[in-house]
Order: structure tokens, then sequence, then C-alpha cells
């Protein structure tokens, strides 16, 4: 008998410990957000891809530009004001595309201004693919990014 007290006191121990276990790691982790956009040929050309968003914890965002039937040139790439047709100025200049991938990750526009992934959202803005350094003025894939596309 005093064998079997002794055997439930110690079974009592061990579910009373596992009962109150305290769980401090169950604080819930927020996910990144993630946004991608499909890059259209402009007239003439047959590039096309995708830009993909992605929020960063430390407020900032990575820009990921990965292109479709493009050549191995240096593809510039910016982040305008306005949409394609209105032709806006650069809010960012981001990093060629080299053998079709541009990475770039930012937390401020070209002016300095702060900007976070919900700000890029915001803004109103598309992304400009130029078909080369020495051609510059001629683009060929756009994508109009934001809450608004």
């Amino acid at each position: 008998m005093k064998k079997n007290l002794s055997l439930l006191f110690l079974f009592g121990i061990v579910v009373l410990s596992v009962g109150c276990n305290n769980d401090d790691d169950d604080t819930e982790v927020e996910a990144l957000r993630s946004s991608v956009y499909e890059l259209q040929a402009t007239e003439g050309f047959n590039v096309t891809g995708t830009v993909t968003l992605t929020e960063g914890e430390d407020d900032s965002t990575t820009i990921l530009v990965e292109l479709v039937n493009s050549n191995t040139d240096e593809h510039p790439a910016y982040i305008r004001y306005n949409s394609g047709a209105q032709e806006g100025n650069i809010a960012i200049t981001l990093k060629k595309c080299t053998c079709s991938i541009g990475e770039t990750v930012v937390s401020t526009l070209d002016n300095g201004e702060l900007i976070d992934y919900d700000g890029l959202l915001e803004l109103g803005s598309y992304v400009s693919i130029h078909q080369s350094l020495e051609e510059m003025e001629t683009i060929v894939s756009t994508v109009h990014i934001g809450d608004d596309h």
C-alpha cells in the first residue's frame, strides 16, 4: 500500500508539472507579406516576367525582378511615380537585371525619404525595365504596382 501511495504521489507530481507548463514561447510570429506582379511586354518586345515585393523584418522591402524572354544584357530597372502611361519620374533606382534577375533591398526612395512595404503599395507607381544601358529610352516591359493595381 505504501508503495502504491508513493507511485500515486509521483504520478501526481508529473501530471502537475506537465499541466503547469508555462509556454512563453507561444508568441505568434507575424508572417512576412509578399506581392507578385506580372510584367507586361511593351509593343514590339516579348520581355515578360514578375516583380515580387517581400516585406522585411526591418521595415525594408526586397524587390525581386525576374525576366522571361530577355537577352543577357544588363537591363536597368526603376520604380517610377504615376502609371506607365504618364511616364513618371524615378522614385527608386533598382539594381540592373543581369542574366534576367535583379534583386534590390530598399528602405528609402532615391530622395532619401523612408519607405516600407506598405508605403510602396500606397505609392501608386510602376516598374519599368529598359532595353540596355545604351538604350535607356527603350522600355521593354512594365507593370503597375501597389494596392490599386
